[in-house]
């Protein structure tokens, strides 16, 4: 599966994030004077993907001796500024939100609750790598800013945790709960201070250096998203004119044309940031002279710092205290084309054209604690019967968990499992079932890797009388820079056989359902199968963002499928070819979704079927 891209993607979350706090608001303390008498403010605008630049800035100012004595941040300024502030030196603060999977971080809200994402899940991870640190303490005087949502004024985040500060500084209005501190609600404060320069000052600050990640809407005045984007850009900046006027020198990485959910760029994004900085180097130390503020020695002042040894070990407690948490009610909507329903074949063979569209619900959490409960109805598009599946299932520790399904076919046989699935390795999850009413034994084993996927799972009759088995692999190969076409190849295989006095149920059914996609459905019914599939897509040029709520990528593919199998009159070997294209992509840069369709042509058969798919998103190309 594509796998978000570095700091970018905790960017997203982090700039989407939602806010929390303790107290109500205190006005700040001023910095403590720098040696020299002067203090030096680091100011970090909001800028979501593109806020991975502060990272390179701060490389290049710790490299060349610049005192920061202060930092302020909004948005992702916030996250990059409150990681740093409390020690993360700039290696480990990269790695860090490298690490940090948005998928676990962040959740639907259905139904919505003040915002339509919840990410009190971020708020957990960012205490565990802090170290459950208050606000004060840090060892760089750290101020994020936020607005206080019943007076519509920003300033400086009040006493709290400083995972909620930053949560806080974060939470993008409507797309986020605002965050209760105290009797008050705050949100993210670059709506008002992008750039919060004039707050440095009144915080004493000599000298104030501000990064400047701000997007540049295109002139598109025939295009109404880009109309209503270029107007409330524009509302921004006017907030921000005096505050860039506050500021002694303003590096500006260049990105205005660059999407807040451009993930895939993060490292160009960190280029950028430390190029700007080593370019504006010589007038920042000659004003520094100037001001009588001494140099520090070269180097991050944050090497060696306790809180950068056992960030990892921290990061996964986390991770299961986030999975582990108790929640509010939540509904999951499932909308999905999938393959037939183990009704209408109590053993269904993975699919890659989707034979069913199912909707259903899942309520999940609240009385239910670590459980849900969820039923669907799926409405047959190749034929076949339609059924109701019921399902529920149980966390019993962060690795363990049970469920239990029933597929209710309204002309065909009922099926039910009851199995369950241990996360082994982070990247690795084995299952283990019982299904009834044909006892027969499931397992089942999924790990994903970077740029590698492999699928694998089986089935056996408890009685001998039939077997089968499924591998599926996906593997992407594409040049480094992401923005360039990338080649994937996606390869599966399905083999079983079953005896002659096994159920008709138990037949294989060699059609789309088992790889043949150019075939209609139920074309054969076989006791015996192998069955292949080679796919080799094109993605077409790196995410284009849409609407500035989606990053999509076309692709474009080429399919060949044989199988060989045995329907009663002897071996029998068929083939169809196809094409096929789709889109992939992510909601808010973080939630991953591929949709496609398929045209087959069956040679043996004469017949052209097409077919859709709906699922996760490929996974990204391996990085050279």
């Amino acid at each position: 599966m594509r796998r978000p891209p570095p700091i970018l993607l905790l960017v997203l979350l982090t700039a989407a994030a939602s806010w929390a706090w303790a107290q109500a608001p205190s006005p700040p303390d001023p910095a403590p004077a720098a040696a020299g008498g002067g203090r030096v403010a680091l100011v970090l605008g909001g800028g979501a993907a593109r806020g991975a630049a502060h990272v390179g800035v701060i490389r290049a100012l710790t490299e060349a001796g610049v005192p920061i004595d202060l930092i302020l941040g909004t948005s992702m300024g916030s996250l990059i500024g409150g990681l740093y502030a409390a020690g993360f030196d700039v290696d480990a603060l990269a790695d860090a939100v490298v690490e940090v999977d948005p998928t676990s971080a962040a959740e639907l809200l259905l139904p919505p609750r003040g915002g339509i994402l919840d990410l009190q899940p971020l708020s957990i991870l960012l205490d565990a790598l802090l170290e459950g640190r208050r606000l004060h303490e840090v060892t760089i005087p750290f101020y994020p800013v936020v607005i206080d949502l019943l007076t519509g004024e920003p300033q400086a985040a009040p006493a709290a945790s400083l995972a909620d500060a930053i949560r806080a500084s974060t939470a993008i209005p409507v797309l986020f709960d605002p965050v209760p501190i105290g009797d008050r609600y705050y949100y993210d404060g670059g709506l008002k201070q992008t750039i919060p320069a004039s707050l440095a000052r009144s915080l004493g600050a000599s000298y104030v250096i501000a990064v400047d990640v701000t997007r540049e809407i295109p002139y598109q005045p025939d295009r109404v998203q880009a109309n209503l984007s270029r107007i409330f850009i524009s509302i921004v900046e006017s907030f921000n004119v005096s505050e860039l006027a506050d500021t002694d020198v303003v590096l500006d990485p260049g990105l205005r044309d660059a999407s807040y959910m451009d993930f895939d760029l993060s490292a160009d994004f960190v280029a950028a940031g430390e190029r700007v900085a080593r370019a504006e180097l010589p007038r920042i130390l000659a004003d520094l002279d100037a001001l009588g503020i001494a140099l520090r020695p070269p180097g991050d002042p944050n090497a060696g710092r306790p809180i950068n040894d056992g960030w990892r070990e921290r990061l996964a407690l986390a991770r299961r205290e986030v999975a582990l948490r108790p929640r509010p009610w939540n509904l999951a909507v499932d909308l999905a084309l999938a393959p037939a329903a183990s009704g209408e074949r109590v053993t269904p063979a993975p699919a890659p054209v989707a034979s069913r569209l199912r909707f259903g619900v899942d309520l999940r959490d609240g009385p239910l604690g670590r459980g849900y409960l969820g039923a669907s109805y799926a409405r047959s598009v190749v034929g076949g019967s339609d059924a109701v599946q019921l399902r529920a299932g149980y966390r019993l520790a962060y690795a363990w968990s049970v469920f239990a399904l029933a597929d209710l076919a309204f002309d065909g046989p009922w099926a039910a499992r009851w199995g369950v699935r241990w996360l082994a390795l982070p990247a690795l999850t084995l299952e283990t079932a019982l299904r009834q009413p044909l006892l027969a034994l499931d397992a089942a084993a999924r790990w994903r890797g970077g740029g590698l996927w492999l699928d694998g799972e089986g089935a056996l009759a408890l009685d001998g009388s039939w077997a089968r088995g499924h591998l599926e692999a996906r593997a992407a190969v594409g040049p480094a820079d992401p923005r360039w076409a990338a080649w994937t190849l996606r390869a599966r295989a399905l083999a079983g056989t079953s005896s002659a006095d096994a159920p008709t149920t138990e037949r294989f059914s060699v059609g789309p359902a088992t790889g043949l996609r150019g075939t209609p459905p139920d074309a054969w019914l076989a006791t015996s199968l192998t069955a292949g599939s080679l796919e080799v897509a094109m993605r077409l040029g790196g995410d284009r963002d849409v609407l500035e709520v989606a990053l999509i990528a076309p692709s474009v593919w080429a399919f060949v499928d044989g199988a060989r199998f045995d329907a009663g009159a002897g071996p029998t070997t068929a083939w169809a070819v196809g094409v096929g294209a789709g889109l992939d992509g992510s909601l808010f840069g973080f939630v991953p979704f591929a949709l496609g369709v398929d045209l087959g042509y069956g040679i043996a058969t004469g017949t052209w079927r097409l077919g859709w798919r709906v699922g996760p998103r490929y996974p990204e190309p391996l990085r050279f």
